[in-house]
Formats: structure tokens, sequence, C-alpha cells
């Protein structure tokens, strides 16, 4: 059985939408995993007010095929986390904001590696290079990620465009159709009109593809692709100000798988 040490990301992208009951069993599982990885399925029961069979639920919930399964992810990700020189320690009363962002950052980047899924980024790719129209959707936060999304896209040659009007892009969406590329970038994946700009294209033909760290959100099922991404809040600010960080690596990803297909197409076509 291939193993991915993914435990730890998986359970930060999936909380907030998690049934209350298993939500319990994942904070518990976030703040306490030296501990997790050692507790039997009674065990973890006691601890977060459940049943064995709600921890064997969780585990396949989560994606794995039960206890046994994502104890061994949840290993991997511990061993990952100490190799990192600069662990943070919570007590620390001197730790500078820098060395805490820094850190954030850094853990942001290997949860982020591990959820970007590469067969999605290079089938996104695939339909990119083939389309005569590409439209990146998003508003707030998500809208400034949108435009850099775009021009990136502009700057290897692709017809990119930005809409940070999501009302107005549900109308733009509706002329699209199978030439057409739509991506939404949403941060949290609950913005109705995002999501029904990224509906409407759906149903006009056009591939679709979502950029965000929340897994399980309705505006999933509107995507061909998802490009999953971490989101980690800062211990000091309490807020998500990791996320556009994480949504731009995913976007330096696609750009460069973008144009790797393209050099390679030019050099095929140069040898013909």
């Amino acid at each position: 059985m291939e193993i991915h040490y993914r435990a730890l990301p998986l359970l930060n992208a999936r909380l907030s939408t998690l049934p209350r009951a298993l939500r319990r069993i994942a904070k518990y599982i976030l703040e306490n995993p030296d501990l997790a990885i050692h507790q039997t399925a009674s065990e973890l029961a006691i601890v977060t007010n459940s049943g064995p069979a709600s921890i064997v639920r969780f585990c396949k919930v989560i994606g794995f095929s039960g206890l046994q399964d994502f104890k061994l992810a949840l290993a991997g990700d511990l061993a990952s986390r100490r190799l990192l020189p600069a662990e943070r320690n919570a007590d620390q009363t001197n730790t500078s904001l820098t060395q805490e962002l820094t850190e954030r950052i850094i853990e942001a980047t290997r949860e982020t590696q591990l959820l970007l899924d590469q067969a999605a980024v290079s089938r996104l790719a695939n339909a990119m290079l083939s389309a005569r129209r590409i439209d990146v959707y998003g508003s707030g936060v998500s809208g400034l990620v949108a435009q850099h999304l775009a021009f990136r896209l502009l700057r290897i040659g692709l017809p990119a465009h930005a809409t940070i009007d999501t009302t107005y892009a549900t109308y733009v969406a509706s002329g699209l159709g199978p030439t057409s590329v739509v991506i939404a970038v949403a941060d949290s994946g609950i913005s109705k009109d995002t999501a029904d700009a990224l509906k409407t294209a759906k149903s006009a033909g056009a591939f679709t593809a979502v950029i965000t760290h929340r897994s399980g959100r309705p505006i999933l099922k509107y995507a061909d692709e998802v490009l999953l991404t971490a989101g980690v809040n800062s211990h000091v600010t309490e807020a998500n100000s990791i996320i556009a960080f994480t949504n731009l690596i995913a976007i330096d990803v696609l750009a460069s798988t973008l144009t790797i297909k393209l050099s390679m197409f030019s050099s095929a076509t140069n040898v013909t």
C-alpha cells in the first residue's frame, strides 16, 4: 500500500466542513498529534467524547482506509516536522514576528506541497493550452490573486482575463463554450457569486477549475479540476494571513508547468 504523508494538511483543509462530532476528533488530533499517534480507537473515542465507530468513520471521511492507515500517514507528517530546524515553541515569549511568520510560511509551503495534485495541475494546463479564452474569477483578496494569475498567463502568451466583479462574471460565463477555461480563486469557497459564476461557465461547456484551501465546499462540484492549497492561521494575529501566499505557490506551479509544456511543443514543432 502506498502511503501519502498528508494527514495533518488534510485535517486543516477539511476541518471547517466536517460534521460537529468528527470536527471534535480532528481538533483533538491537530492539537495533540504526538499523543494521538499512540492511542487506540477506544482511547481516542474516550478523549474526544465519541465512539470507536466514529473514529473509524472519521478516518474514512478524511480519505484513509482506517485508523492504522491514518496513523501511518500521521507518523510521516510528524517525522517531516521534526526535520524542521526551527520548530516554534509556543511558550517562548521572545519569538519575533518575523520568525513566527517565516515558520508559518515554511509550514504552509510544506503542506501545500503535499496537498497540491501535480496530475490535476497537468490536466488543467493541457486544457488551458488548447483554450481560445481563459477567464479567472475571484473577489476580495481572491480577486487580487486572480489578477496575478491572469498577469502570469498573459506573460507566457495565453489569452487570459481576470474578472473580480463576480456578479458580472456570471453574465460573461453564460457566453462561454467548450473552447474556454474558467479558473475560480476561492479562499473560503463559500462565496455564492463566485460559485454561481463557475456553475454558469460549466453549464455553458467551459472547462472549470478552482484554486482553494478548503475542500468539501459547494463550489468544488462545479470544478473539473481542484488545486488544493494549505490554509494556515497565524498564531500571532489569528488571521488567515498565509492563504494568498499558498495560492500564489499553486499559481507558480501552474505557470511553470505551462511554460515547460509550451517549450516542449515549440521544440517538437521546430524538429518537424
